[in-house]
């Protein structure tokens, strides 16, 4: 049954992931002299050539080249959403919801650091308008937290982030906790209620590796750079258990110090992710899990919402990567420092 739903779009999913960077071509622009050159590279790639090829990459600002990269990302999102049937839609519309969020969190940094106003959405306009409740217009010409929590008006947004105004915690930190917690608790629950069986087992072993690389993350952070409290640790975490045992989390939460945290994680199902790592970043080991568990995935279970999801994440890990490498380049990074980081 699932062969015959996914068929069509699986092969879909096939020939646009064979249009993805490879290594090689993250190597290339991790040697490139300056941002004009990464663009120019770019123009030559059949994902994003349709995108470029009328602009001129030596007058592009830093701003309008990274949103052109994150259109191609949203321009896959809506090709792949044009191409799916009403069950698959369900699952997209669910996903949808951490480019909203992202877009939130770049608004808020906005007004509270006082920062350049995000004014250039360019690449949000059309898949907003056609997928999300959020009036572009609205939130991004709000000033003050006030202004955007009443532009949220008759989104699920508006009350996650008027609690956190309303307490007695408000900085960014804060409001991108509170976001964050919200989708994963809003993700993991349309996986679980909304997904038929064999879409709901695969993307469920995507989104609990997602959150337990999430919860080690933040476990790690607040240990090794702020030195909270295991009460604190407990406010921060997803409160979803998938690979992560209760009885390990409470242990890492309590953990005495760093050394004592990554030894027990040396015992979860990650563990080897970390084996050898005496100071391990901690990012790059978890983004190392996250790709061999969709790599598996795909590979198991082919025929199902999984197509989506791996491709969807492996295109923003591919959007992640290139706007990293126009940055270091910009920057005068050595190519060796920007091909690690581009690894």
């Amino acid at each position: 049954m699932s062969l015959f739903r996914y068929s069509g779009l699986t092969a879909k999913v096939r020939a646009m992931s064979g249009k993805l960077l490879t290594q090689e071509d993250f190597l290339r622009l991790g040697s490139m002299a300056n941002v004009p050159e990464v663009i120019a590279y770019l123009k030559k790639k059949p994902s994003y050539e349709a995108l470029l090829e009328k602009e001129d990459e030596r007058n592009l600002h830093r701003g309008q080249a990274e949103g052109l990269i994150m259109q191609s990302l949203f321009v896959d999102f809506a090709r792949l959403y044009r191409f799916s049937n009403l069950e698959q839609r369900r699952f997209l519309n669910g996903y949808f919801m951490r480019y909203e969020i992202n877009f939130l969190k770049a608004v808020i940094r906005s007004i509270l650091t006082r920062g350049e106003p995000l004014t250039d959405t360019e690449e949000y306009r059309e898949i907003f308008e056609r997928h999300s409740a959020i009036s572009l217009k609205q939130a991004v010409n709000a000033d003050t937290m006030e202004g955007l929590i009443a532009a949220l008006s008759g989104t699920v947004y508006r009350k996650v982030l008027a609690d956190v105004y309303g307490s007695a915690r408000r900085e960014l930190f804060d409001y991108e906790l509170a976001l964050d917690l919200f989708f994963f608790l809003n993700y993991w629950k349309m996986v679980k209620k909304e997904l038929k069986a064999e879409d709901q087992e695969a993307i469920a072993q995507s989104a609990g590796a997602q959150i337990d690389a999430v919860n080690l993350t933040w476990i790690y952070r607040a240990k090794k750079y702020y030195g909270m409290s295991a009460a604190q640790i407990y406010a921060l975490i997803v409160p979803i258990h998938y690979r992560l045992t209760r009885e390990q989390v409470k242990r890492m939460a309590e953990a005495a110090d760093v050394n004592e945290l990554l030894g027990i994680m040396e015992t979860t199902k990650y563990g080897r992710f970390l084996e050898g790592e005496d100071n391990p970043k901690l990012e790059r080991c978890m983004d190392a899990m996250q790709e061999a568990v969709h790599e598996v995935l795909l590979r198991k279970k082919p025929y199902s919402a999984a197509c989506l999801d791996v491709y969807l994440y492996r295109k923003e890990q591919e959007a992640h990567k290139i706007i990293t490498a126009m940055e270091c380049v910009r920057y005068g990074l050595p190519s060796e420092k920007i091909r690690e980081y581009l690894a």
